[in-house]
């Protein structure tokens, strides 16, 4: 863990510039990235790279509740990053369907950005979900701890409404803080259409397609994750 922080923070003076450059613009800061240099996508696995280890230590005091850090690391990890693998196969077939001509290497190196920038917004939501949980219903967060620990259903179908009410407050906050994640990930879906050079109707059509394609593949890995747990 101390050598992970170590590397992390040496990173951060590069790190942080990228994140609130393509937060900002992510169209744009996807462009300059994205012109076929040498190195390019070794940038964009390293800025994803970072992004899952921010992520899992931001995440370790929940998703690790009587597990192993470093294997429950491991494992997810694995997991997200073949997610962003079979994820840009998907566009490169979606985009293709409706006529792009981009590269496979072009799709990865994007989604290795949005997939970074969408994991760290998924870390601030469950910290900021968890935390609420913790300064104002510290039976819910003793529920919620049992559950992920053990992933028995029926402890929350037996819990008191006003257990009840504490998970369902935090749900909310979590939401309210994951959703715009996605938002920005959909209005940055235009770096797509950019890279492929094809009009809006047809960057709605393999936006359609990515969706209609991907739906089955998210379906399994929730049942690995499960399974996993």
């Amino acid at each position: 863990m101390k050598d992970l922080l170590e590397k992390i923070l040496s990173y951060l003076p590069v790190y942080i510039p990228d994140l609130i450059h393509i937060v900002s613009r992510p169209k744009h800061f996807v462009a300059e990235r994205n012109k076929g240099n040498e190195g390019d996508l070794i940038k964009a696995f390293t800025f994803l790279g970072v992004s899952l280890a921010i992520f899992f230590i931001l995440q370790a005091p929940v998703t690790t509740l009587g597990r192993s850090l470093l294997n429950d690391t491991a494992s997810r990890g694995i997991l997200y990053l073949l997610s962003i693998v079979v994820f840009s196969a998907v566009l490169l077939l979606s985009w293709r369907i409706v006529g792009g001509k981009a590269t496979y290497q072009g799709y990865l190196l994007t989604s290795s950005y949005y997939g970074g920038v969408i994991a760290i917004g998924l870390a601030i939501a469950t910290l900021s979900s968890v935390g609420i949980l913790r300064a104002f219903y510290p039976e819910s967060k003793a529920l919620f701890d049992k559950f992920v620990a053990t992933g028995n259903i029926s402890l929350v179908y037996n819990a008191e409404s006003t257990v009840l009410r504490g998970i369902v407050v935090s749900f909310l906050l979590f939401l309210v803080v994951a959703v715009p994640s996605f938002v920005w990930g959909l209005i940055g879906w235009g770096a797509y259409r950019e890279l492929n050079q094809l009009p809006r109707s047809r960057s709605c059509a393999a936006l359609f397609l990515s969706i209609l394609f991907y739906l089955p593949i998210i379906a399994l890995e929730m049942a690995i994750v499960l399974a996993s747990s």
